[in-house]
């Protein structure tokens, strides 16, 4: 089973795969859809991934066909909206680094340490005065 799970699926679900009872003519004649159950986000549990390769071998060409259909929707759903992710990261990215300038960061840092320090001063100058008067 190994050799076929290694032969029909891509390397990264060969370690998940051999996880699971596979109908290995399944695996040779439907390999994507035992990729589709595998990197199915819907099918979380073990068990219910295993429960799908177990009815596998008595389900109709009809049934099967829609759970294809069903499980390729999942997939482009969850592409879409991992793109629409992405572009929104990426935009919120953007808006940040223009609203970020080092420059002008080290400018406002410099002005508020020289405000601090000016008060400070005019704090120890009041200080004295009064230390004066008394």
């Amino acid at each position: 089973m190994t050799s076929a799970i290694q032969q029909y699926l891509p390397e990264h679900l060969w370690k998940l795969a051999e996880e699971f009872t596979i109908p290995e003519n399944y695996l040779v004649a439907r390999a994507w859809l035992i990729q589709l159950i595998l990197e199915s986000k819907s099918l979380s549990e073990h068990t219910e991934k295993q429960n799908w390769f177990n009815l596998l071998p008595i389900m109709s060409e009809e049934q099967v066909n829609k759970l294809d259909d069903i499980l390729t929707r999942e997939k482009q759903k969850l592409e879409e909206i991992n793109q629409k992710y992405a572009k929104k990261q990426e935009e919120i990215n953007q808006k940040y680094q223009q609203s970020y300038n080092p420059e002008t960061y080290y400018q406002s840092q410099a002005k508020i340490k020289a405000e601090e320090n000016k008060t400070r001063e005019q704090d120890l100058v009041e200080a004295d005065n009064l230390l004066a008067q008394m």
